[in-house]
């Protein structure tokens, strides 16, 4: 079957999980169950990083590199035609376990630029300065209104999380013999992991990329 060829004939630990995401970040695989394509031109500029994360355990499903002022026709983060200037905050999206998410947890709450969401399988959910909506991405053009077309909101990640967790179940379980070893395995992922989503709302320096990362992989 095409999903088991992608996704692993027969995981039957979480490394094995992890190398399947490796595996599609590096574009072996061309889609996940919450991936329907292959990564965006602009995860190219971070892409080791999200290599490195997955082998750790944080099974990322979406993600941003930060952008402070970058021409609006740049190849890779440029939009909205010519003639203006595009901002992004560092922003990344992931599946991970309780231990992975106690360190991740530790060093959040060290930086105050970071905002930090989670919810489980169950809808339990949590935030780190959260106030309310957040813009993600945004552009400033000529004789126009700052564009806004990427926002990060609390509720509507509720409401993902939700369809993000069943897909584990839908999609990844359902490929494999019910009780099998790695029918198991994926239905303890989706029981016992959490999907955590942290901004950076620093888009000057770039933090999440760098020093987070350092941070993270020496705790890990």
């Amino acid at each position: 079957e095409d999903r088991r060829a992608m996704w692993g004939e027969s995981p039957i630990e979480e490394g094995d999980i992890f190398e399947t995401f490796v595996a599609y970040v590096n574009g072996k695989i061309p889609k996940l169950p919450w991936c329907e394509s292959a990564l965006q031109l602009e995860s190219s500029l971070i892409k080791s990083k999200l290599s490195a994360m997955n082998k750790k355990g944080f099974l990322t499903i979406n993600s941003q590199p930060r952008a402070d002022g970058a021409p609006s026709d740049h190849p890779i983060l440029g939009w909205g035609g010519e003639g203006g200037r595009v901002y992004q905050k560092a922003y990344i999206e992931f599946f991970t376990g309780e231990q992975n998410f106690l360190k991740i947890q530790n060093i959040c709450q060290q930086k105050s630029h970071f905002t930090c969401f989670w919810v489980d399988a169950k809808g339990n959910c949590s935030d780190f300065n959260l106030p309310g909506a957040i813009a993600l991405t945004w552009g400033v053009f000529p004789n126009k209104e700052i564009i806004q077309p990427t926002i990060f909101d609390g509720d509507a990640f509720k409401v993902w999380g939700k369809e993000a967790f069943d897909l584990w179940i839908e999609l990844w379980a359902s490929a494999y013999v019910e009780d099998s070893r790695s029918y198991e395995l994926i239905h303890n992922v989706h029981d016992s992991y959490k999907l955590v989503a942290i901004i950076d709302n620093n888009f000057f320096e770039d933090d999440l990329w760098g020093h987070f990362l350092d941070e993270l992989f020496e705790e890990n």
